[in-house]
């Protein structure tokens, strides 16, 4: 009788290959590849694995947001009637998760306490609005994303323009407020901090000691207005240079303008898609633009740099806004007639393509200012030893 052999014992078929067993290398090549910060975002709650994949590596938030600046939600508007601020979001995106996004937040305001008054806007930034009311001494920072109020008790001293910073590697909620006390020839910061709840006064600073190349700060009033806030520093023009006040330090400095300001003004600070700090310039008699770039130049030696000069055209009036993250927002006014209303419409500028996008528009009869919200970084998305990674989220 002939024996058999045995048949081989068939090995086991491999196990499938999902999204949820891949490493984290490719995970995040595909989360980069994603079209919006909103649907990275809603991608990374998705589960655990995807949420630690985001989290733990530092090198991915910069190279996300190297192809995906931060996305502008729409602006809020100050009216010259009314008590709350209206919001304008950006219409017709192929975005389902940025409306998705604007659906599910606050942007109506109606969180506000409604017995305070009128409400105005003092800075609109990192993801929170500073708001005051001075005739009831009322200060708030809010959220709309999160729906977050935070009350904040009325600084110690007169104080011109309030400035709210926070970052996401910062505590989740935390944030300073930053603003200025002008006394004559001699100016110092009031700082608020959320941590402890209280205001803290810093020491004078005399206008000499600012610019010594400009002695007729000896003489003038120093009154810091309209400043720009621009990576942690505050600038105000005084004379033809400006007043710098580092917040991390608190230490005021001065840098020249830009040469040959001669019919470039008005213009805004704001930060290149680089983050280099630069000024943007209106140039009225010729319907142009110039983009100024703070930079080393050959010799390795910082100064202002002229990066382009753009023509925008047939505008009859232009009004810079905002410079965000290489984004250039302003509003074009259209007046036909004496008699009709002035139709002005919001766009914003690409500097680095010269891209123009109008976002919308509307009769200026009763506007005063407009606030581009820019969507943040969320702090849920940062995993330090200040914001501790969320188990189970």
């Amino acid at each position: 009788m002939s024996s058999q052999l045995p048949a081989a014992a068939e090995s086991p078929p491999p196990a499938p290959t999902t999204i949820f067993t891949i490493g984290d290398d490719l995970l995040l090549e595909i989360f980069v590849r994603l079209p919006s910060l909103a649907t990275l975002v809603r991608a990374a709650f998705a589960c655990r694995s995807f949420l630690h994949a985001v989290r733990s590596f530092p090198t991915f938030r910069p190279r996300f947001r190297a192809l995906h600046p931060p996305p502008l939600i729409g602006l809020f508007l100050m009216h010259r009637v009314g008590d709350i601020p209206s919001f304008a979001p950006l219409r017709g995106r192929a975005d389902p998760d940025q409306a998705a996004l604007i659906r599910g937040s606050d942007f109506f305001l109606t969180r506000l306490p409604d017995d305070q008054g009128f409400w105005n806007i003092d800075d609109c930034r990192d993801g929170y609005l500073l708001l005051h009311n001075w005739q009831n001494r009322v200060l708030a920072a809010y959220s709309p994303l999160d729906g977050v109020l935070h009350r904040i008790p009325s600084p110690p001293e007169a104080v011109r323009e309030l400035y709210i910073l926070s970052s996401p590697e910062e505590r989740h909620g935390s944030f300073r407020l930053v603003c200025i006390h002008a006394d004559g020839l001699k100016v110092r910061p009031v700082v608020f901090s959320s941590d402890t709840g209280e205001w803290q006064v810093l020491p004078w600073t005399e206008a000499a000691t600012i610019n010594k190349d400009h002695p007729e700060d000896d003489k003038h009033c120093l009154s810091p207005r309209a400043g720009r806030l621009v990576n942690g520093r505050i600038y105000w023009t005084r004379y033809d240079y400006l007043i710098v006040l580092d917040t991390m330090t608190m230490q005021f400095t001065s840098m020249d303008l830009p040469p040959f300001m001669d019919g470039q003004k008005p213009f805004v600070l704001g930060e290149t898609q680089d983050d280099k700090l630069c000024m943007v310039c209106a140039i009225d008699d010729k319907l142009m633009i110039a983009v100024w770039v703070w930079k080393a130049d050959d010799d390795r030696v910082e100064k202002w740099m002229l990066d382009n000069e753009i023509r925008l055209g047939e505008i009859p009036v232009m009004k810079l806004v905002a410079v965000n993250h290489g984004f250039l927002h302003l509003h074009l006014i259209a007046i036909q007639n004496p008699n009709t209303v002035p139709l002005c419409s919001f766009f914003s500028f690409c500097l680095e393509t010269a891209e123009l996008k109008k976002i919308f528009s509307l009769y200026e009869y009763e506007l005063e200012r407009s606030y581009p919200y820019i969507m943040p970084w969320p702090s849920s998305l940062v995993c330090n030893k200040m914001n501790p990674r969320i188990e189970g989220a």
